[in-house]
This record gives C-alpha cells, sequence and structure tokens, in this order.
C-alpha cells in the first residue's frame, strides 16, 4: 500500500505545474509579462553595441595578433594553440588557463579607450595587442 502511495505521490508531483522565482518571491504563473520597451533614438543607433568574436593564436612563430574595437564594444575573444599555459590579459584582471584542444575564452565589455596586452604567462610572450578607440558617435 505504501510502494502504490509513494508511486501517486511521484506522478501527481511531476505532472504539477512548478513554481518560479520572480524577482526574489515566488510566482505561480510562469509566463513572462510584457513590458514596454523604448524605440531606440538615431543618436543611440549610431553607437549600437557591436559584438566582436575574434580568434588569435598562441602558438610560438605565429605573428602578435592585432584586434581592432570600440568603447562600448562586447568582445568574445578565443584564444586557441597547441601550448599548455594560462592566458592572460592583465588590464582587465583576467586569466583563463589554455591547452591542446581547449582554448582560453574571454567575453569583456570594452569600457575604456587604450590598449589590452594578451600574454601567455608561463611563456612570458606577448600574443596579442587589443587596441581600443573611442565610441563611435
Amino acid at each position: 500500500m505504501f510502494a502504490v502511495l509513494l508511486g501517486m505521490t511521484a506522478l501527481v508531483t511531476s505532472l504539477a505545474p512548478r513554481p518560479t522565482l520572480r524577482d526574489g518571491g515566488l510566482a505561480q504563473d510562469s509566463s513572462p509579462t510584457p513590458s514596454p520597451s523604448p524605440t531606440p533614438s538615431p543618436e543611440a543607433a549610431a553607437g549600437a553595441t557591436r559584438r566582436l568574436e575574434q580568434t588569435i593564436s598562441a602558438d610560438p612563430g605565429q605573428p602578435r595578433a592585432r584586434v581592432r574595437a570600440r568603447v562600448g564594444d562586447i568582445l568574445m575573444l578565443t584564444v586557441r594553440g597547441d601550448v599548455l599555459d594560462g592566458v592572460q590579459i592583465e588590464e582587465l584582471g583576467k586569466l583563463e588557463p589554455i591547452e591542446p584542444g581547449s582554448p582560453a575564452r574571454f567575453e569583456m565589455l570594452l569600457e575604456e579607450q587604450g590598449e589590452l596586452r594578451v600574454g601567455l604567462v608561463d611563456a612570458e610572450r606577448l600574443i596579442g595587442l587589443v587596441t581600443v578607440s573611442p565610441a563611435a558617435r
């Protein structure tokens, strides 16, 4: 009798709708509430955020990579190579491991103008430079 009751409880629990968390509390209705979205102004469209995807090599003998971006861009940087090391972007305090078949991946919002140095920690070698220019107007 206990096994039948346990089975029925499991069945009812799996079929019941699950409450979802919303704004720190439980909400019974899991459908999203539509909210008005602002229409971008022409000025905002001109300086819109871009997503840049770049891949650079960490292999010895490869030329140093140069990546150009603007303030406000989102940079998705992949570093590939047949090395076992750490890839560091010191100016942003970012460090990711790299090994053969497992690239280092960075995703960052570029908030300041300047130059970011991408280097290998153990090999003490600069493999790339990211030049961040002012936002487009």
